[in-house]
């Protein structure tokens, strides 16, 4: 059966349009999940992500089951990378089994299963990769800047969106960083990070002058957006993304042009920001609104000078010639690079830079400093981890026993909180290879990072065959990856899926095969017959069933035990107990060895005044998870009501040696 996204591509409209459905697709695909995802809280719900997995997963099996897909070849790196990621979803799958929390390792099985669905949809929809790179550049920046635009607003604009406070509310302490729609500051700096050098890519590289002057306007609006959240990280990976696309891209002396003017732009609004204290800050009120307004003036102002420059710049390079000087053939330009990294690190030997770089990693382990609790430009300049370190360092330590496979997907936070040396709850490690090596152990990490270096490597590749505007394009993709990359070693931005949604959708356009040309004639046929892929195709497309099948039902069980449970405690809210205890039991069915199923029962039937059945409830929350400190507090308090002193100190002892930090167990 044809595919639509197979058909002749280039259909002319009766007005002189020409019309690619594949082109459509691709910006539907990457442009609305990384919109969907980046305006609510990033996806880090998992009812949100769960949402969008389901349907990702739906089309897959319904595309295969029809005979749609698979719409194009994919490349041997394609199926390595693909190969990877679910042998990642398996041996997560499979550590659920030993995991200290089945419930958090569903949760987290759902998460990759999510991510391997995005990977296997744009795979198998992108078709051959004649435009797929541009598009999907195109449609995931232009996503991007929706988001950014929605983040400078809250700011600029205090009051414009209700919801805009949300981190501010649990985090009184942050409210100076900007992290809406996100809700998480070094979150939104990360996707500014993957968003430049694509920025960069279509500012120097699109086929038209206006693509070209917007794209270059909106750097300025990024860069100013990335210095409201202060975050380090995140400007350490745009620095490490700018550095990739111009060191890989072609044709650098223009390009090295419009990035002198976004940065001009850029330096312009950051220092307007930094002489507007109630913007900076965060505050509310009179005086943020009017400084708000005219910096948002500004923005306007500068983001259209930066415009008309690269305008400028797109006109120059059609109409005009290199200056003899400035024609520097391929070979020389490898020289003069070897010779600048030669220059470089002899200039750091004589500034003293392994001196330098042993004070730097001796602040970054430090827990804390004074620069850390100021939002202005000198928290940038702070070397201290923020406790980074002593995460890291206190899960290595408690992997004795467990190198092999770990503690379980998603126990993370089981791990720390015993072992902490001061009060933080957190619940992810701030590196992704960290946190990984502590959950799945060895094995996992592995997968992790071989998924990563394929996906790079199959950008880099491309970066070496394409030419003119396609190695631009795979020179951003290649720079993406690499942000993404930095960014995952310092924060948890693998578990906020607008992000790995991102990659993995620009990463699909490096990994799929272009048309295969016929050895003998050159033409574009293939070059085998379509009887001799049939069992092939066949294969592929039970194989995406089966892998349809499974992401549903890894996504469907998690999803539906939250759902329950969320509208067991609405009930309760509500005053109805006997609907709130029916939602819990559900829960409770749906995943068995689920604790919060059967911590929301108790506590339900605590209030009914049923408190042996409450008992036996919070009982069996604490053998499905006796490494849940919550489970065993509610246990406490229900032995003490049901007369149990003995019993109750017990559990409570328990409680705390497995949270001692809490503020709640402090005399």
């Amino acid at each position: 059966m044809e595919s639509v996204i197979t058909r002749p591509l280039a259909s002319r409209l009766p007005w002189g349009l020409r019309l690619d459905p594949r082109a459509i697709w691709i910006w539907v695909l990457s442009g609305a999940l990384v919109l969907y995802l980046g305006i609510d809280g990033g996806g880090y719900d998992l009812i949100v992500r769960s949402h969008a997995a389901v349907v990702v997963w739906w089309i897959v099996l319904i595309g295969a089951a029809w005979g749609v897909l698979p719409a194009g070849r994919t490349s041997r790196a394609g199926w390595l990378a693909l190969a990877l990621l679910a042998a990642l979803v398996g041996w997560s799958a499979i550590a659920v089994t030993w995991s200290a929390s089945s419930e958090r390792s569903l949760e987290e099985v759902s998460r990759l299963a999510c991510y391997l669905g995005v990977l296997v949809l744009a795979v198998m929809t992108y078709g051959d990769r004649r435009g797929a790179l541009r598009h999907a550049v195109a449609a995931v920046a232009g996503a991007a800047v929706v988001v950014v635009s929605i983040a400078l607003l809250s700011r600029l604009r205090p009051g414009l969106f209700a919801g805009s406070q949300t981190t501010a509310a649990f985090l009184p302490g942050a409210h100076a960083r900007l992290s809406w729609p996100l809700n998480y500051w070094n979150a939104l700096a990360a996707l500014i990070a993957l968003g430049v050098p694509l920025l960069l890519a279509i500012a120097t590289s699109a086929r038209t002058l206006l693509a070209q002057a917007a794209a270059a306007a909106a750097i300025p609006m990024f860069a100013l957006c990335g210095y409201l959240t202060f975050s380090r990280g995140g400007a350490i990976a745009t620095a490490v993304a700018l550095a990739a696309f111009l060191a890989l891209a072609p044709d650098r002396i223009p390009k090295l042009a419009t990035s002198l003017v976004c940065a001009a732009g850029s330096v312009a609004l950051i220092a307007g920001a930094i002489h507007r204290h109630a913007v900076e800050q965060g505050l509310t009120g009179p005086a943020a609104a009017h400084q708000g307004a005219t910096l948002l003036v500004a923005l306007i102002l500068v983001c259209a000078g930066v415009a008309l420059a690269q305008v400028g710049i797109g006109l120059a390079v059609r109409h005009g010639t290199l200056p003899r000087l400035l024609q520097i053939s391929p070979s020389n330009a490898r020289l003069l690079l070897i010779a600048a990294v030669c220059v470089f690190l002899l200039a750091a030997l004589a500034l003293g830079a392994p001196a330098r770089l042993a004070h730097a990693w001796h602040a970054f382990k430090q827990p804390n400093a004074t620069a850390l609790h100021q939002q202005t430009l000198a928290r940038y300049g702070a070397l201290s981890g923020n406790g980074r370190y002593t995460y890291w360092k206190t899960a290595v330590d408690a992997m004795p026993g467990h190198w092999l496979k770990g503690w379980g997907p998603g126990a993370f936070q089981f791990v720390w909180l015993p072992r902490a040396p001061f009060d933080s709850y957190i619940r992810n490690a701030h590196s992704v290879y960290i946190e990984t090596l502590t959950e799945v152990g060895v094995v996992g990490l592995l997968l992790l990072v071989s998924f990563f270096l394929a996906l790079l490597g199959a950008a880099v590749r491309r970066v070496i065959t394409a030419r003119f505007e396609a190695r631009a394009f795979a020179a951003a993709v290649t720079a993406a990856c690499l942000a993404f990359m930095v960014s995952a070693a310092f924060d948890w931005v693998w578990q906020m899926p607008v992000l790995p949604v991102a990659l993995l959708l620009l990463a699909a356009a490096v990994l799929i095969d272009g048309e295969p040309r016929d050895r003998g004639t050159g033409s574009r046929e293939r070059a085998d017959h379509p009887a001799q892929r049939r069992p092939l195709l066949l294969a592929i497309r039970a194989m995406l069933i089966a892998a349809a099948i499974a992401g549903l039902l890894a996504i469907g069980v998690p999803l539906a035990a939250t759902n329950d449970v969320r509208q067991s405690q609405a009930d309760f809210s509500a005053g109805d107990q006997t609907a709130a205890l029916a939602a819990a039991r559900s829960a409770a069915r749906i995943e068995p060895g689920a604790a919060t199923p059967r911590i929301q029962e108790a506590l339900v039937l605590e209030s009914m005044g049923a408190i042996p059945s409450a008992l036996s409830a919070a009982g069996m929350a604490t053998r499905d998870e006796p490494l849940n400190w919550q489970a065993w507090l509610v246990l406490s308090r229900l032995d003490a009501e049901d007369g149990h002193p003995a019993a109750a100190v017990t559990a409570y002892r328990r409680a705390r040696t497995l949270n001692p930090r809490s503020p709640l167990f402090r005399r």
